[in-house]
């Protein structure tokens, strides 16, 4: 089983009409009102997955800072899971800074089969993945219905790119200490955050957390993979592509093409993400 744990569909009005989504919302202004920017449809997820030979994908939000935004693209996610059961795996995207309305919503979406919370934006959110008194009410709510959670991750380091931002390791270590008891998921390898895994007390300390690979080609070389099971461990690793961003097909070959041990290719293609989620 292949399971790309991080990937985004929209509805087809958030292509056509970006400008007016732009005007309500705070990170889609940021992330994808450039008409370059890559948008999908669930269609052309479920087209794409059986192009590149992907049983299941996650499917998350961007972090949206308007509530109705979010609702539509919740609501349209969760359809989607409906329309292709086993195949789309639905989260729901909050704002924390939101306080009782995002609870709200994350009970209102669980009810209706999303599995986790995310993929939240510290940085276009405008909230500190440092502050626990913001983040517990979600956390709890989270912790309670048996829903991971998925926050953005950005290197401290290297080039500029739209929605990078400050979510760097020492922060999402913070968060991760803060929080022991949820299970969460950080994007981008966490920003770097398991190559100080070198360090036993870091390592130690991620024993709730887990990363996902998206956008891999554009941030590392191949060798990433191998590093990070050496110093985090390849149980702690979840192949995503972050699709549309990159194709599923050019994620999967910069796995294949690495240098990552052939034993442990099954856990970080699918079968650590199936245990996570609790699905065969």
């Amino acid at each position: 089983m292949i399971v790309d744990f991080h990937t985004h569909i929209l509805p087809e009005r958030f292509r056509s009409d970006r400008a007016s989504v732009a005007a309500k919302d705070g990170t889609f202004a940021e992330m994808l009102s450039d008409p370059a920017s890559r948008i999908a449809t669930a269609e052309e997820l479920v087209e794409s997955m059986r192009a590149a030979g992907i049983d299941r994908s996650i499917t998350l939000g961007y972090g949206w800072t308007d509530e109705d935004v979010a609702r539509e693209a919740n609501d349209y996610i969760l359809d989607a899971a409906r329309q292709h059961p086993g195949q789309i795996v639905p989260f729901c995207s909050v704002n924390p800074a939101w306080g009782d309305a995002a609870i709200a919503e994350i009970r209102r979406c669980a009810e209706q089969g999303a599995r986790g919370v995310g993929e939240l934006h510290p940085d276009t959110q405008g909230f500190d993945p440092e502050d626990t008194n913001l983040l517990s009410p979600l956390m709890d709510a989270a912790r309670e219905l048996g829903m991971l959670v998925l926050t953005h991750a950005s290197e401290p380091v290297g080039h500029i790119y739209a929605g990078k931002g400050s979510a760097t390791p020492d922060r999402l270590e913070a968060m991760v200490n803060n929080f022991p008891d949820n299970k969460i998921v950080f994007a981008h390898f966490g920003g770097g955050l398991p190559f100080y895994g070198l360090m036993d007390e870091v390592r130690d300390g991620l024993a709730n957390a887990w990363f996902d690979t998206a956008a891999t080609p554009l941030l590392y070389n191949s060798h990433v993979y191998s590093t990070t099971a050496r110093t985090i461990g390849p149980e702690k690793i979840l192949f995503g592509s972050d699709f549309p961003l990159i194709t599923q097909k050019r994620a999967l070959a910069h796995i294949t093409g690495s240098d990552y041990p052939d034993e442990a290719r099954d856990g970080l293609l699918g079968e650590t993400a199936a245990a996570l989620l609790g699905v065969a």
